[in-house]
């Protein structure tokens, strides 16, 4: 019997480290610098310190302790954190992303965040963090007494044009033309889906304005027809109301307008064909809002050679200045993206409205800065394609496909802002 409990306590205990091991959605190591004192030492994620205990460290933290929001950029940053005085102190600090599994908290994680200045989603983090002129500088800054605050600032100043260039280290990003974006405005949270057509607004648009048009002027062209809808008004008034849906508007029409051809007056036949076109006309209308054939209004999505960062800034931008323009917008998407509209997928709506703020979310200025930055963040993500981009990682997935002369988004997905919030 005890050695059943033993065994049943192993279990147990194994369920256990299991389930701690989980948690640990991101490793931080590092090194405490000389002349800093372990005692009160911690790292100090966005919701819990973490005691530092020995020189060289290594520690987990979990979602929740990190709550890195789910977007590109997410100004999240952990720090090394010396509370031995009155104010506490930073020694080191880092930016941490979706898509981080491990940091070395150090020099070089804390002048990467300063060479990002609020410009770096993780893949423009990483290259700098990787480049040898942030290696030469991190070695200089270890130089660096940790506790003296005035050399500290005074490397900062010197090399702050040094940190600032390795942004854009080696890499020339396309321009755009400046754009008056007080004119725009996206939500980046929500509310994508109302940059469509509604398809059942479309429809009862369409049907409704062709049949009123052409009953209007039939009836003044010929009194016949003026005197049929006279006396059908009522079953005619009823084909023009709301109903629950397309098909139930369909079969109504057809109820009606088989009891006009059967009198055989042609005044009568005349007004049932105006409502069977109208039907038609809307799905005829429905169905080519939903193609893409004819349709490259955006110039610079046309050209197929396109690698995928500055495909991603040209589709962002065009998706972002034609919010407005509800065919325009209409045709970035593919034939197969518009088979879910109405978009009714509430994610699906906020990972669609994120990606399309991705230039304002990027910059810190402009859509122009975006535009470059978004180019910067992506660098050489994809091989080259001329038909299609499929991108995946752990914060989102987008995939643009080149349809009928122009390229054209075919999906997107992206992690819940709170996402740190479920297991």
């Amino acid at each position: 019997m005890k050695q059943g409990c033993l065994i049943i306590g192993l279990g147990l205990g194994a369920m256990t480290i299991n389930a701690n091991a989980q948690q640990c959605n991101l490793s931080i190591t590092g090194t405490v610098p000389e002349g800093i004192n372990l005692d009160k030492l911690v790292v100090s994620t966005y919701n819990k310190e973490l005691p530092v205990t020995s020189r060289d460290f290594s520690l987990c933290a979990s979602k929740q302790d990190l709550q890195v929001v789910g977007r590109h950029s997410p100004r999240n940053t952990i720090y090394l954190m010396d509370k031995s005085g009155a104010i506490p102190r930073g020694i080191y600090t880092a930016e941490v992303f979706v898509q981080s599994k491990a940091i070395n908290l150090g020099a070089t994680s804390t002048l990467t965040k300063q060479a990002c200045d609020l410009r770096c989603g993780y893949y423009a983090s990483q290259r700098i963090q990787a480049s040898h002129g942030l290696q030469q500088l991190a070695a200089q800054y270890r130089q660096v007494p940790a506790t003296d605050s005035k050399a500290i600032a005074a490397f900062y100043a010197k090399h702050k044009t040094a940190l600032t260039d390795l942004y854009f280290d080696g890499i020339t990003p396309k321009t755009m033309a400046p754009i008056d974006s007080s004119a725009f405005w996206v939500d980046p949270y929500s509310g994508a889906g109302l940059y469509f057509e509604s398809p059942a607004s479309l429809l009862s648009g369409t049907y409704s304005e062709y049949v009123g048009t052409k009953i209007r002027q039939a009836r003044q062209q010929d009194k016949a027809v003026a005197e049929v809808v006279k006396q059908h008004k009522a079953s005619l008034q009823g084909l023009m109301k709301g109903f629950d849906s397309w098909q139930a508007r369909g079969d109504a029409i057809a109820a009606v307008t088989d009891e006009l051809k059967a009198s055989q007056d042609p005044a009568a036949t005349e007004v049932a064909q105006i409502f069977i076109d109208g039907y038609q006309a809307a799905e005829a209308t429905l169905k080519a809002y939903l193609a893409n054939d004819n349709k490259t209004p955006i110039a610079s999505l046309t050209q197929a050679d396109k690698a995928f960062e500055l495909l991603l800034a040209d589709w962002t931008v065009a998706a972002y200045t034609h919010s407005k323009d509800k065919q325009a917008f209409s045709a970035l998407f593919s034939e197969q993206f518009k088979l879910k509209l109405p978009i009714k997928d509430r994610e699906l709506d906020k990972a669609l409205s994120r990606l399309i703020d991705l230039p304002s979310h990027l910059s810190k200025m402009s859509l122009e800065q975006g535009y470059q930055n978004i180019q910067v963040e992506f660098k050489d993500a994809l091989p080259k394609s001329s038909e299609r981009y499929d991108f995946k990682d752990a914060l989102h997935s987008v995939s643009f496909v080149y349809e009928k002369g122009a390229w054209r988004l075919d999906s997107v997905s992206q992690l819940p802002i709170a996402h740190y919030e479920t297991n």
